[in-house]
């Protein structure tokens, strides 16, 4: 049994969650379970939606998906980790015996869940997950970079499941989180990479990244986008940003005849603008993508964490915030607000201790 500073909702009397930090004991990991001692933690966008309230929030639950560590205990059977790895967590939790997990799509199991959602995650000191969702890193990939495999493996998975090839161009419309992670997934790739970014701090952050054009939503930008449509220049074009916006039919204009459009964005509004006509006469792929698998015979998180290996130094610029447990609220608020030129935003529970 260890004791652990965790971060946890708390429901209000409104419907709005709030976050509060608690001392609690956390048990010993259980037969296939991995203790992890949490060296960072992000906090991504759909936990901001929970923050805002645009989905409920279990109260009691410690959020954080996007963590990595160094195992500090294994349960019984466990037999591909030991103490002391440095390790990062694919935080899909599944059945393991449907059709769907046994084929490597256990993402779309039908008990899928997710650690930070479903069950506690990684915003504490200490973790126990199932050993399963657990992968070492890498040499050279300490616990912050490891914490940015997950939002990289969601575009691994989504380049997978549109074929992009090496020769191909992409354009990634958003350069938050997942847009940005998204350049390095194609750069991995051997592709092109043109980004849309709105905010100068964005638009920095992309070149930083190697994107091989930045685009504004300037008028510049705006002619540029319209030069790259008549041009027929991009293969697959990227929807990332998601929300209530009106960024996927940006998107779709933009792809060439017989292109892809892939959707990475998480939207929380149930329909969205597309043009079915656009997608009918040009014949125009439309992919839905949802976080990672293994249905490529590897792990998506593994390449990912391979990837970040590779780009490390880019990589890192990420994080741009860096906070301890008990300031989980100041945190959230710098997430949140994009005057504070933030990116990748972690909990490292070691400051403040």
């Amino acid at each position: 049994m260890g004791r652990a500073t965790s971060v946890r909702w708390k429901q209000n009397d409104t419907e709005k969650p709030s976050l509060e930090v608690v001392e609690r004991d956390i048990p010993d990991p259980k037969q296939g379970q991995v203790q992890i001692s949490v060296g960072s933690a992000g906090i991504c966008g759909s936990d901001l939606h929970f923050y805002r309230g645009d989905f409920p929030a279990r109260a009691g639950i410690t959020p954080g998906h996007e963590f990595a560590g160094t195992v500090s205990a294994v349960g019984a059977d466990v037999s591909s980790i030991k103490e002391g790895d440095i390790v990062g967590v694919e935080p899909l939790l599944r059945c393991g015996i449907c059709s769907f997990c046994v084929s490597g799509d256990y993402h779309v199991c039908g008990e899928r869940g997710l650690v930070g959602e479903n069950e506690d995650g990684g915003m504490s000191d200490l973790a126990n997950v199932p050993a399963n969702t657990v992968f070492k890193a890498p040499s050279g990939v300490d616990p912050e970079l490891g914490a940015l495999a997950e939002p990289l493996a969601c575009s691994v998975h989504g380049y997978h499941k549109v074929g992009l090839r090496g020769h191909e161009t992409v354009f990634i419309v958003g350069a938050g989180t997942i847009g940005l992670t998204a350049i390095l997934a194609a750069r991995a790739n051997g592709s092109r990479v043109i980004v849309l970014a709105r905010h100068p701090h964005q638009q920095e952050a992309a070149r930083r990244l190697g994107a091989d054009e930045v685009i504004g939503e300037d008028e510049l930008g705006v002619e540029r986008m319209k030069e790259l449509t008549r041009l027929q220049a991009i293969d697959v074009s990227v929807e990332t940003v998601g929300g209530q916006g009106d960024t996927l039919i940006q998107a779709q204009r933009l792809v060439r005849p017989k292109g892809r459009l892939l959707v990475l964005g998480v939207f929380s509004v149930p329909t969205v603008h597309i043009n079915p006509l656009h997608l009918a006469l040009r014949e125009v792929e439309i992919v839905g993508s949802m976080t990672y698998s293994s249905s490529e015979g590897r792990a998506d998180y593994a390449v990912a964490l391979d990837v970040i290996s590779d780009y490390a130094e880019a990589a890192r610029s990420l994080v741009t915030h860096r906070y301890g447990l008990n300031e989980v609220n100041a945190a959230f608020t710098t997430a949140l607000d994009k005057s504070s030129e933030s990116l990748k935003v972690h909990f490292n529970p070691s400051i403040g201790s």
